[in-house]
């Protein structure tokens, strides 16, 4: 069976989506994937994907004003994977920064742009013909040019189409208090509607998520759970400190910081008096709070390699939502890289976070950290969980199992091949009989 990838990113070890596009097709054979991607980016690696399209912003801006083709293909033969020119790939990105608030009046022109551009050229169709996809899998974003290539690719190449949802574009309108905030939801939503209506499933990456998109759309969807590599970590027994990593935003650090406080002014000298806080987060509004704070040891940034070495020597680690409604509104339906690693091999996750989000009610449900779900539990739980080792244990025992069960790295590769493959069947048998 071959795959054709659509989607904004390329496939990649350090993006969040093409990280996680890597790890569906990281069992297939790397001769059956093609992506087409619409940015820019150079290909890192044949691992996973052999064949290559890129067609950009920026290709299309100068597809309409110099009326020639645009974009370019790559193959594991091609110099790139040799060598990396980092200083095209860093200029290039300076293009994706304006656009990077996803203002509404932003969106506008950006879909213009692409409806405008001659992206469906004889080099890429050429290109698609030699992909000999059986199926596209498209991962789409807020853009609803994408949507409009994806559709009429599996109309060109009359093949099934598969979309996978990881964000919640279509029921939370981020721009609705914008001019043209609404509006501009009206038309991306009537753009999705007509290529769901031709997508053959759709998969999404939690089940609160399943149960919206199934009513929304009228279509059976699938989950696919982030995944985790399972690695061989040694926890410290006689760790006594509390981490945090990850992002700040989304309210986030106010939570964090609100657990400091409760931390501090507990009267029981055997428990930590602080949280660790690793992030990257370079928002101020987000940092400067946490740096002043009582009970909050913020140590900004750490590289990758650092994560497993935290996680080790840390009595319990820390995954935070916040309880303003605008926020809970905008993470609903998250599920963090960071929950599946802390899963699969971490210490005792503590969640503190209001109900009704996705991440919360799965931890709580499954009994997989223990959860504060209240503001005012909040140091009583703390206290109990600190103090309780058989209690820690247990929901680590909660969360390996799991963690086998959802975020296993090798599950996500077998439901998708299992899963595309139906599609491609019941495709074939429908145009037998025709």
């Amino acid at each position: 069976m071959k795959v054709l990838i659509i989607s904004q990113p390329v496939l990649s070890k350090t993006n969040n989506m093409g990280k996680t596009l890597m790890g569906y097709f990281r069992d297939f054979s790397p001769d059956d994937i093609s992506q087409l991607y619409l940015h820019e980016g150079i290909p890192e690696n044949t691992d996973v994907c052999e064949k290559y399209y890129c067609f950009s912003d920026s290709d299309a801006m100068k597809s309409i004003l110099n009326h020639k083709i645009q974009g370019k293909s790559f193959t594991k033969e091609s110099e790139v994977f040799k060598k990396k020119d980092a200083e095209e790939v860093a200029e290039k990105d300076e293009i994706y920064k304006l656009g990077a608030a996803h203002k509404a009046w932003m969106l506008f022109v950006r879909d213009t742009i692409w409806k405008l551009s001659s992206w469906k050229n004889r080099e890429l169709l050429k290109w698609l013909d030699r992909t000999g996809a059986d199926v596209i899998f498209f991962a789409p974003g807020d853009g609803a040019f994408i949507y409009r290539i994806a559709d009429e690719i599996a109309r060109y190449l009359h093949k099934p189409l598969v979309m996978v949802c990881m964000d919640d574009f279509f029921v939370n309108n981020r721009t609705q208090n914008e001019v043209l905030g609404k509006l501009r939801q009206k038309c991306f939503m009537k753009v999705v509607h007509k290529t769901v209506k031709n997508c053959d499933a759709i998969f999404t990456i939690c089940d609160e998520m399943n149960d919206i998109y199934s009513n929304l759309f009228g279509k059976k969807c699938f989950t696919l759970h982030t995944a985790a590599e399972n690695k061989d970590l040694h926890l410290n027994p006689t760790a006594n400190h509390i981490s945090y990593i990850g992002n700040l935003s989304c309210g986030r650090y106010q939570s964090l910081i609100e657990m400091g406080k409760a931390l501090s002014e507990m009267q029981d000298e055997r428990l930590p008096k602080f949280i660790d806080v690793y992030s990257g987060t370079k928002e101020v509004k987000c940092t400067e709070p946490l740096r002043n704070a009582s009970g909050i040891n913020f140590c900004g940034e750490i590289p990758a390699e650092s994560v497993l070495e935290v996680m080790a020597n840390s009595l319990a680690v820390i995954h935070t939502e916040s309880f303003e409604p605008k926020m809970t509104n905008l993470v609903r339906f998250s599920v963090s890289t960071k929950i599946a690693e802390s899963l699969m091999y971490g210490p005792c996750l503590i969640a503190y976070g209001p109900e009704g989000i996705a991440s919360i009610d799965y931890l709580k449900e499954n009994n997989a950290a223990y959860v504060i779900s209240r503001p005012e539990d909040l140091e009583k739980g703390l206290e109990e969980i600190l103090t309780n080792k058989e209690l820690r244990e247990q929901i680590v025992r909660n969360a390996r199992a799991l963690a086998l069960k959802n975020h296993n790295a090798d599950v996500n590769p077998r439901k998708v091949r299992k899963w595309l493959q139906e599609v491609v069947d019941k495709s074939q048998n429908e145009n037998s009989t025709n």
